[in-house]
This record gives C-alpha cells, sequence and structure tokens, in this order.
C-alpha cells in the first residue's frame, strides 16, 4: 500500500506539472509566465541557479545603463555585459540575429516606441515581463504595450535675459499655436529650434501623436483661446494636426543635436527657444561674461504656467526579453531590478529629465514629477505612431522638403 501511494503521488505531481505547463509556450515565454509570479528574492534563486558563471548579455542605448549593470552585480553576484547602441544599429542588430535564431541579447532596454512595435513586437522578437511587486504599482498605460521603465521628455525652453532694461524675460510661450501660424498673429514666436523629425524617430512620434483624436481635440481647444474662434479646416490639410505640423516646421529653425542647442539657447539672444530634451541641461554651464551660458539663463516654459495645447513630449524606454534570450530568469530578475526605486536610483536617480515608471523613486532636485509631466505632455503610443506612421512620415518629410 504504502508503495502503491508513493507511486500515485509521485504521477499527481507529474500531472500537476504538465498541466501548468502551457504546451504552446516556447521555454523563453514560459520561463517569463514564472517569473511574473515569483517575488524578486524568489526570481533571484533561479536567475543565479540558471546562469551560474555565465553573463547576462543586455542591449540598451542609455550610456548610464552600465551603473545600473554595475550596482546589479553587486548587489547579486549576477555577471552582466554591456552592449551599448544607438537607436538604429540597436534595432537592426537585434532583428538580425533574433530572425535568424542567433543568440544575442538577453534584455533589451529600447526606446522609440514605433521601432519597437513594428521591429520587435509585432514579430515577438521581444516579450514584455511584469514584475509581480509592480503590477499594481506601474500606471496601466505604462504596463501596455511592453513594460516601461523608465520616461524622458522634450520640452519648450527659452532664454529669458532682459530683451531690454533689467527685467526678464516671462511667460514667452504659453499657447502652441505662438509656434505655428505667422508672424501678424499676437505673441508669435518664431524660430524655434527643434531637429527635424527625419533625422530622429523620438521627434517623428511626437508629430505623428499630433495627428491622434485626443490630441487634435486638445490642438482644437488651444486653438480657440488663442485666435478666438472655432477652428475650421482649411482644405489643404487633413486635419488640425497636419495643419499645426506644418505650420511648425514652416516656423522653426533646426538643429542637428539637441545638447548644442540648449547651449546656444543659454547664451544667445533674449526669446531663443527650442523643444529639446530636458536632461541636456545638465551640460549647461555658467561660464561667466556677456554672452556666455548660463543655466539661470533658461525658463522652462511649463514650471511658468502649462502650455496650452502641451508643454513637449514624453517617450519611454521599454524593458524586455529577448524571445531566443539564453537567461530569461536572470533577465526578468534585472528588469525587476531597475524598476525598483533602488536600481532606478543607481544609474538614472537625481538626473534632471530622467523618471522612473515607480513613483518611488527619486527625481532631481526642482524637476516636476513624472505625473506632472504625463498631465502636460503629447504621451508616446507605439500602437497608434505604428499604424499611421507611414502616412504622416511622407507628410512631415515633404514639409521639411519645402521648409529647406
Amino acid at each position: 500500500m504504502k508503495k502503491i501511494f508513493l507511486t500515485l503521488t509521485l504521477l499527481f505531481a507529474i500531472l500537476l506539472v504538465s498541466c501548468t505547463k502551457d504546451e504552446n509556450l516556447s521555454a523563453v515565454e514560459q520561463a517569463i509566465k514564472d517569473a511574473q509570479t515569483l517575488t524578486y528574492e524568489e526570481l533571484l534563486v533561479k536567475a543565479k541557479a540558471e546562469i551560474g558563471d555565465n553573463k547576462l548579455e543586455v542591449y540598451g542605448n542609455s550610456s548610464a545603463l552600465v551603473k545600473a549593470l554595475d550596482a546589479f552585480t553587486e548587489s547579486t553576484g549576477i555577471k552582466t555585459n554591456n552592449n551599448q547602441m544607438g537607436d538604429s544599429d540597436l534595432y537592426a542588430k537585434l532583428v538580425q540575429t533574433i530572425s535568424s535564431k542567433q543568440y544575442s541579447a538577453d534584455m533589451i532596454l529600447a526606446q522609440d516606441g514605433q521601432s519597437l512595435q513594428l521591429q520587435l513586437l509585432v514579430p515577438k522578437y521581444a516579450i514584455k515581463y511584469i514584475p509581480l511587486e509592480f503590477k499594481d504599482v506601474l500606471a496601466a498605460d505604462d504596463l501596455e504595450p511592453a513594460a516601461a521603465t523608465i520616461y524622458l521628455n522634450k520640452i519648450f525652453m527659452y532664454n529669458n535675459t532682459p530683451a531690454s532694461g533689467t527685467e526678464k524675460l516671462t511667460n514667452r510661450i504659453t499657447n502652441v499655436w505662438q509656434l505655428a501660424g505667422t508672424a501678424a498673429d499676437p505673441g508669435h514666436v518664431s524660430g524655434l529650434s527643434f531637429k527635424p523629425a527625419t533625422q530622429e524617430n523620438v521627434n517623428m512620434n511626437f508629430l505623428i501623436m499630433l495627428t491622434s483624436s485626443a490630441w487634435e481635440t486638445k490642438l482644437s481647444a488651444a486653438y480657440k483661446a488663442y485666435y478666438g474662434k472655432d477652428y475650421l479646416k482649411p482644405s489643404e490639410y487633413k486635419s488640425i494636426g497636419y495643419q499645426w505640423i506644418a505650420e511648425f516646421i514652416k516656423n522653426s529653425n533646426t538643429h542637428s543635436s539637441d545638447g548644442t542647442s540648449v547651449k546656444e539657447m543659454a547664451k544667445g539672444a533674449s526669446g531663443n527657444s527650442v523643444l529639446a530634451n530636458y536632461n541636456k541641461i545638465k551640460d549647461v554651464k555658467a561660464t561667466g561674461g556677456a554672452g556666455t551660458e548660463d543655466p539661470t539663463n533658461v525658463t522652462v516654459a511649463a514650471f511658468e504656467n502649462p502650455v496650452v495645447g502641451f508643454s513637449g513630449f514624453v517617450y519611454k524606454m521599454y524593458s524586455l526579453v529577448a524571445s531566443n534570450a539564453r537567461y530569461p530568469y536572470a533577465a526578468c530578475a534585472f528588469i525587476n531590478y531597475i524598476t525598483s526605486a533602488a536600481g532606478y536610483n543607481s544609474a538614472w536617480g537625481g538626473l534632471v529629465g530622467y523618471y522612473s515608471a515607480n513613483p518611488s523613486a527619486v527625481i532631481a532636485t526642482g524637476d516636476r514629477q513624472l505625473l506632472f509631466w504625463k498631465a502636460n505632455c503629447v504621451i508616446e503610443d507605439p500602437v497608434f505612431v505604428a499604424s499611421v506612421y507611414s502616412d504622416v512620415y511622407q507628410f512631415v518629410s515633404s514639409q521639411e522638403s519645402k521648409s529647406k
């Protein structure tokens, strides 16, 4: 009887395991599904057993990522290797290797929602993982189409030095239609500096988002607030989003580097304006003397009053596991780590213009919480951007050609 009982117990255990394993999932997908039920400490046990003395291969474009990897290794003993690349090279490498069933990456930290959606998520070359501890902490919009870990922003900034007299310039940008229209418009802002969208996918994604129904509604409200009348669509434009894009491009000056443009704005003439990464403000140093750059010369428009329409653009870095990862548990463990306040703070904490999707992580002194930027900026939606990318890209490209 004892032998029969032991045999039945063993058979039950085998049946239980077979029932919990989804035969339609790959080994990596099964590992991720399992990882999402584990605490961080439980996950680390499996990650360490899986990877042993080998290295976790991580691909990303953030220069600060190596700090998080070093801190992760120090905390867990899991060895890592950082592969830092620009967006285009990153996607090209991952698509080429994963599609040909070559191992390259375990964990991926990627931005540019359009490329993420079309090149990694749709063909299932990368898989999302939501840590158990954070599935109820992260906002709903940070769980789809993949786990958003880090936010960055591109915002309106201007030189506040006095045009005349001693009073600093204030409220230079209060409505987005000041950046479109014509010089005859009240408070028109001419020549705001912006990197051409055909040269930077993040900027293209920003412009594309303005053709969505939600942002066209906000553009219409901003139009009425600025011009004092309802918007009537001219025949030459498909919608108000397309019109604002065309007029904005025509009215803007171009730059090749956000960092350089912010530095030049900080030492330039009163009212000089940019739409650029807020994190580039760190490169502006007080050098002294007339006509030199100085961070006190810079005003963030949103800090005076949120700009009617939007104060800029927020976009995300997404954490994913490669579909042919060798060490999926270790990849999940690292995603869990950088989603935690301690992991995020080890690399990006306290840096202006960087924000964790985890609200308990620190922000830079003088900055605003992520919720402030989400409430006042256009937010990247990879699914929408990918769905209309081709049509809007062609329109933007044509408008850039006209403005040259």
